[in-house]
């Protein structure tokens, strides 16, 4: 099985089935997470925020568009969907749906990741869940503050 392999397969026993004893199998023990919006603390944050992410959205399920392959890097185009039933980390549940883009880097030692970097579009996910107003909302409200502060 090759890196692009593992990454799929990663991604739907985990992301998609909840099977959290795959992060022991492919993520190496002192493997490094970068995430800018969700702090990881080693296998044992991946596995707490996977399951805090599955409780708060039943439904969450994450599609791999492709995989590219470079050396010891990986870096997996994904798309991950759900609806805010319960709440995560302080974002409510909202009973409403998202669907979000975003990209995982990773850096492999032999079959086992060592350090992995994510982005994804957190903004567009929160605006559709409706805990943060959309760009148009916003630029109408900002305006309507402008021209109340004319009068």
């Amino acid at each position: 099985m090759d890196h692009k392999d593992i990454i799929r397969k990663l991604t739907d026993e985990l992301w998609n089935k909840g099977n959290l004893e795959i992060c022991d199998d492919v993520f190496a023990s002192n493997c490094s997470f970068h995430d800018p919006s969700f702090p990881i603390d080693g296998i044992a944050g991946m596995k707490q925020q996977v399951s805090e992410l599955r409780a708060a959205q039943p439904d969450l399920h994450m599609d791999v568009q492709e995989v590219l392959m470079d050396g010891d890097m990986t870096c997996a185009r994904w798309t991950c969907g759900g609806t805010a039933r319960n709440e995560f980390r302080g974002i409510p549940p909202t009973g409403k749906s998202y669907v979000m883009t975003g990209l995982i880097m990773d850096k492999w030692e032999g079959d086992r990741i060592v350090e992995e970097w994510v982005n994804y579009d957190l903004l567009g996910a929160l605006t559709q869940l409706g805990v943060i107003p959309s760009m148009e909302e916003a630029a109408q409200a900002a305006g309507k503050q402008k021209s109340g502060m004319a009068g």
